[in-house]
């Protein structure tokens, strides 16, 4: 009986033993590591687990951080702005700068990574600009005022470097190339009481330089919407060109230059 037993015991071992080895494919048996996230390969060395997870590098480690592990390198979105502007470099002959208005684009924008910090984000837009100012105003069968109104349309392509030092914050420089091919100039009468105009009067064509340089910059966010990216941001959009065809009026020099600042939305559809 007592042989019976110690026989018993000694088949109950080698039994354990088989049932918590593992094979190595060529029917020898490896012991399980019992160290968490490691596995004893056979020769004394540890190697990760199946569970473990492993950069392979410190650009995928950023990446993963700030969740952009699933972007794309190129993102095809549409562009929106829309903001305040008016003139500067404008001449004092012509009386104060009162001129101020209403800027929006509209148009698509394209996103190309170079790396997780560094993208180049070019744009083709069609461009609006409104501005006016008083030049007089008087009592005539009730309050009124004049005010010249002058309208410009274009194609502008704004070029940018995009800079993102932490997750979803950027920065933005770089230069726009403004195609002026429409305008508008008139002369409107107003009544102040009800806001309403009752005289306006086209007067001669606004003319301005086909192509006018603009520099660019900017700060804002990327948010997630519904898995696509979407920019919110502020620009700032600034002539460096005078934008007057024939420049000289009376004698006097015209170098105005317009300026605007834009709430930006970029929504990226791929």
């Amino acid at each position: 009986m007592k042989k019976l037993m110690i026989a018993s015991a000694i088949a109950l071992m080698c039994f354990s033993a088989n049932a918590f080895a593992e094979d190595d494919g060529y029917g020898n048996d490896i012991p399980t590591a019992r160290e968490e996230g490691t596995v004893d390969d056979g020769y004394g060395n540890k190697l990760p687990s199946s569970g473990e997870s492993e950069f392979k590098s410190f650009t995928d480690a950023r990446s993963s951080s700030n969740g952009n592990s699933q972007s794309r390198q190129l993102n095809i979105g549409g562009h929106f702005g829309f903001g305040l502007g008016t003139y500067w470099d404008y001449p004092v002959a012509f009386g104060s700068n009162d001129w101020f208005g209403m800027a929006f684009d509209l148009g698509g924008v394209l996103k190309y990574r170079v790396n997780d910090m560094l993208a180049v984000v070019p744009e083709l837009n069609i461009g609006f600009m409104h501005t006016s100012r008083k030049l007089a105003e008087g009592n005539w069968y009730g309050r009124y005022s004049i005010n010249e109104t002058r309208l410009l349309v274009n194609l502008n392509i704004p070029v940018t470097a995009r800079f993102t030092p932490v997750p979803f914050a950027y920065l933005e420089a770089g230069l726009r190339m403004n195609f002026n091919f429409a305008t508008g100039h008139s002369l409107d009468a107003n009544d102040e009481s009800t806001g309403q105009t009752f005289d306006s009067v086209n007067m001669d064509t606004w003319e301005v330089k086909t192509f006018v340089p603009s520099v660019v910059a900017g700060l804002g966010g990327t948010i997630k919407v519904k898995n696509h990216e979407m920019d919110l941001g502020l620009r700032l959009n600034l002539d460096v060109s005078g934008i007057q065809k024939d420049n000289k009026y009376l004698g006097v020099e015209d170098n105005s230059k317009i300026w605007n600042i834009q709430f930006v939305l970029n929504y990226y559809l791929y």
